[in-house]
């Protein structure tokens, strides 16, 4: 398998048509706004520790550091 680069320099500047107006990005928006307040307090980031932690994708170095990151903090 050949890999290709997929983001070259000139597109780092490029101007982005910025996100969707739809209904589906709009939820998207605010279930990630919902998330971030969620994750302000200590209660909420260790539920969201728990929850990914349960997660079959924990097989993933990055997502168990992330696990770690939240329940420590």
């Amino acid at each position: 398998m050949k890999l290709t680069r997929s983001l070259y320099p000139d597109r780092w500047m490029a101007e982005a048509a910025g996100p969707g107006r739809d209904e589906r990005t709009r939820q998207a928006l605010a279930e990630a706004a919902a998330l971030v307040a969620y994750g302000r307090s200590r209660a909420g980031r260790h539920a969201v520790a728990r929850a990914v932690g349960r997660d079959h994708a924990l097989a993933q170095p990055w997502l168990r550091t992330l696990v770690t990151n939240l329940t420590n903090s």
